[in-house]
């Protein structure tokens, strides 16, 4: 099955994506570029990068530069398909500028994730020959993913400003309220020490 790398600081974004490709592909998870680029080193068999721009130690840009100056000729050669929520026409230009083979602004669709991983890899002929897969069950992940592309848009949920699922942003949208619920337990002495704990360990959990 055909190898794809997904890059992304946000698991619950990975997750998401990787659902989607895979009945497709065999997919890599990386949360930075640093992470991406030592699974590229053991990993010489990736056909595809798909990578967010924004990301921390080695931000998308920095990646695809570092691919491009690789003295490896298959892991320079790699097609890169950014995904990130910035759809200005410098990001645009300068993603280009650096290697990146193709763009794509998020919300992202299932169906056009597909259709960029297959015309970069062989893996849709491949298919063609065994049969394409069933596709029935993408449906709720791609309603997810278009309705919440960020967690922005989940908070602007939780408020009531637009309708969607925050089902996938969850577990990051714990992460940014804990330091301010410590915050609060630290100054005001609420009694919710233990509360924080469970919630730390359940996240320990969904890590693993």
């Amino acid at each position: 099955m055909t190898r794809i790398l997904v890059v992304d600081d946000s698991r619950t974004v990975r997750a998401a994506i990787s659902k989607i490709l895979s009945s497709h592909y065999e997919v890599l998870q990386a949360e930075d570029g640093e992470d991406a680029w030592q699974l590229l080193l053991q990993n010489p068999n990736v056909a595809l990068v798909i990578s967010d721009i924004m990301m921390p130690n080695l931000d998308g840009y920095g990646l695809i530069c570092r691919i491009r100056a690789s003295g490896d000729d298959s892991v320079k050669s790699l097609p890169i398909v950014v995904i990130t929520s910035a759809d200005d026409d410098i990001t645009r230009e300068r993603a280009h500028a650096c290697g990146a083979n193709d763009f794509i602004v998020k919300p992202v669709d299932f169906g056009a994730l597909i259709e960029r991983a297959d015309f970069h890899t062989e893996a849709k002929l491949n298919r063609a020959a065994a049969g394409e897969p069933n596709q029935q069950g993408f449906a709720e992940v791609e309603v997810t993913v278009v309705e919440t592309p960020d967690i922005n848009s989940a908070l602007e949920i939780i408020r009531g400003v637009r309708e969607g699922s925050i089902a996938p942003y969850a577990i990051d949208l714990c992460i940014e309220v804990l330091p301010l619920l410590e915050y609060c337990e630290r100054t005001f002495s609420l009694g919710i020490a233990k509360e924080i704990k469970a919630i730390k360990d359940q996240l320990d959990k969904q890590a693993i």
